[in-house]
């Protein structure tokens, strides 16, 4: 007998022995013990408590098919180097393996500190998935999927040891489950830089919802990213508007540690097609990633159609989609990221129009349109759907105005809806042209209270043109246009219009202000104009 093997058989007896004093449970290393495991594969059939020194070799794979593995903080599980007692991700495999039931582990990891127990390499074989459960994790050198969900609950895995480390096999079946919640259930990978090319984070916010996402850095100065993904986007981020019909409802969380607000990086994002909105699938060509600046979500390009899913181990996925940002110092600590469509290519039906509403007493709301130019319009749908419901309902159709549906002037449409409701009531039109081809317009909202005043100013951020909506019980004189420097560029009276069309194409901060008849001023509004 080989003296290493003769020494790790005599701890064995020794620890079998001690079993009995200590009342122990299953596979148990104490504090002051050592166990090494050197090569070819060991099963452990019990919970494993390691609170001392437990060593893999670089061969060596040890099948864990217990329930519970529990690391306490000052647990190692070393590898070769330094003799059998260093930690430095070149050990062998510690693979967890079930076909009856859910695994669970307390790795005994401090993410913040990055101290504590951490794995060389860890593999998931089990269809009933693994729980990551009152501490975060550490994998030094590689994380494989061969079967099931990682679920991270509230907690954080961190991949790679000066380097990102390697994650392989995740697909739409095999991937890391976040807590679904912002801040929450975060993948971290280590110092990536542009040497590493494209990282991926293979991540979801629930089983069947795999919506990965991966950075490529464009600089040598390595850095932490992180990321999480969570169900819904919002107009405030976690308040407001719910903007499910207009996005993919996913908000993808992601933050760099060492240099927040710094580099350049190409960010990539994969969404499943079944959760694209009802809007966002009219203009699915146009598809961009949006990130939330801390007041809006912002207008970027490139905005194309999504590429079938290629953030997974197997072949596309053509239920999902990718797109891609290349942003340069707008990843903080924590930033956020979601998809929207632009108007970049023309859409299918190809009338313009304008949609406002204003509540005018306690039970009617007046809705109404302008259109320039219709082209082959056969009908406008108008689409309402309260605060306290998930979706539109029909409650009118108009007729189109323009003769034979096609007009280049401007229409003016109205109708009264019957609407008690004290809470907030969203609009919209379903516009329908000759050859049954549907879009849909901007969504307004009207409050439960009359008497009120509302004035609009949209898209914000624009790269020329747009417009100011007026509505409610607001009389509008003019619309004074001026730099932050307060010099006057443009004063436009505005008559009997509700919505006025503008245009500003030099790159730059605006404010927009809104003059009554009495020359008193209504409100300010901030509007920026980004270069094409």
């Amino acid at each position: 007998m080989k003296p290493l093997t003769r020494h790790i058989f005599l701890l064995l007896i020794l620890l079998l022995c001690q079993a009995a004093i200590w009342a122990q449970t299953g596979f148990y290393v104490p504090p002051s013990a050592r166990i090494f495991f050197t090569g070819d594969s060991a099963t452990i059939f019990s919970n494993v408590l390691n609170e001392g020194k437990l060593g893999i070799g670089k061969p060596a794979v040890v099948n864990f098919k217990g329930k519970h593995w529990e690391n306490s903080s000052s647990a190692l599980i070393t590898d070769e180097s330094n003799s059998g007692d260093g930690v430095n991700g070149t050990g062998g495999w510690i693979r967890f393996i079930s076909d009856s039931e859910l695994q669970t582990l307390f790795a005994g990891f401090n993410a913040v500190t990055r101290t504590g127990s951490a794995f060389s390499k860890l593999e998931l074989l089990n269809p009933f998935g693994m729980q990551l459960t009152g501490s975060s994790a550490k994998i030094l050198s590689e994380l494989k999927f061969s079967g099931g969900l990682f679920y991270l609950g509230n907690n954080v895995l961190v991949v790679g040891n000066g380097n990102p480390g390697i994650i392989n096999g995740y697909n739409a079946s095999r991937y890391l489950v976040t807590a679904n919640l912002p801040g929450n259930g975060i993948l971290l990978r280590e110092n990536i830089t542009s040497s590493d090319g494209t990282v991926v984070f293979p991540i979801g916010s629930k089983p069947n919802a795999y919506t990965p996402g991966a950075i490529q850095s464009k600089t040598t100065a390595g850095d932490d990213y992180y990321m999480s993904v969570f169900d819904s986007v919002k107009a405030d981020l976690t308040s407001g508007m719910n903007l499910k019909d207009s996005t993919v409802n996913k908000t993808w969380e992601i933050g760099k540690i060492n240099r927040p607000g710094m580099d350049e990086a190409d960010i990539f994002l994969q969404h499943l097609i079944n959760d694209e909105g009802s809007f966002f699938q009219t203009r699915r060509s146009a598809t961009y990633i949006s990130r939330y600046n801390g007041q809006y979500w912002d207008t970027a390009m490139p905005q194309t159609l999504p590429v079938a899913g290629y953030l997974t181990t197997g072949p596309p996925l053509a239920d999902a989609g990718v797109n891609s940002r290349t942003v340069n110092g707008l990843i903080g600590n924590a930033s956020f990221f979601t998809k929207f469509t632009g108007i970049n290519k023309p859409l299918p039906v190809e009338t313009k129009v304008l949609l406002n509403a204003f509540r005018t007493d306690w039970n009617k709301v007046r809705v109404y349109w302008t259109t320039k130019p219709e082209i082959d319009q056969d009908y406008f749908v108008v689409q309402r759907r309260l605060s306290n419901e998930s979706e539109f309902h029909n409650i009118d159709t108009v007729a189109s105005k323009a003769p034979n549906g096609t007009s280049i002037d401007y229409l003016n449409y109205m109708m009264m809806d019957n609407n008690s409701y004290a809470g907030i009531s969203y609009y919209r039109l379903l516009l329908v042209n000759l050859r049954d081809e549907r879009a849909y317009s901007n969504m307004v909202s009207v409050k439960g209270k009359p008497g009120d005043y509302h004035l609009m100013l949209w898209p914000n951020p624009t790269r020329g043109q747009f417009f100011v909506g007026i509505s409610g019980m607001a009389v509008v004189k003019t619309i004074l246009i001026t730099d932050m420097l307060g010099r006057k560029l443009r004063e436009e009276a505005v008559g009997e219009r509700t919505v006025v069309e503008m245009q500003l194409y030099i790159p730059g901060t605006y404010l927009i202000t809104f003059i009554g008849n009495n020359g008193a001023i209504l409100e300010t509004k901030k509007l920026i104009v980004q270069p094409y």
